[in-house]
């Protein structure tokens, strides 16, 4: 499974689990980033009972819809709870230690990797 943008692209691993994000991703609102919202429940679907990766390493760039977007994601996976979440950042990146921390705080079963 993969979204492909000139600008992002945003690939699943079914044989890792792992949601890779690269690139920047600006859309202009949230309804913009709908298609990611279905991209990552369908992903949520096929990782019930297992650890779900999401790789923001490669990710330069975030805008704050896509922020909102991402923390709904990490709200209604605690509300469901069939899976485990697992995040993947660079401390290379700015915007990454601050915003990807803030994930852990709406669910504290969240796994944090920073480096």
């Amino acid at each position: 499974m993969e979204i492909k943008d000139l600008d992002y692209n945003i690939q699943y691993d079914e044989a890792t689990k792992t949601v890779k994000f690269t690139g920047s991703i600006r859309l202009q609102n949230l309804p913009a980033y709908e298609p990611i919202k279905l991209f990552l429940r369908d992903v949520a679907k096929l990782c019930q009972g297992a650890l779900l990766t999401m790789d923001f390493r490669e990710l330069q760039f975030v805008n704050s819809s896509g922020i909102t977007t991402l923390s709904m994601f990490i709200i209604d996976s605690r509300k469901s709870a069939t899976y485990q979440i697992k995040i993947k950042g660079s401390l290379n990146v700015s915007w990454q230690s601050k915003s990807l921390s803030n994930f852990k705080k709406l669910w504290d079963q969240v796994v944090l990797e920073i480096s």
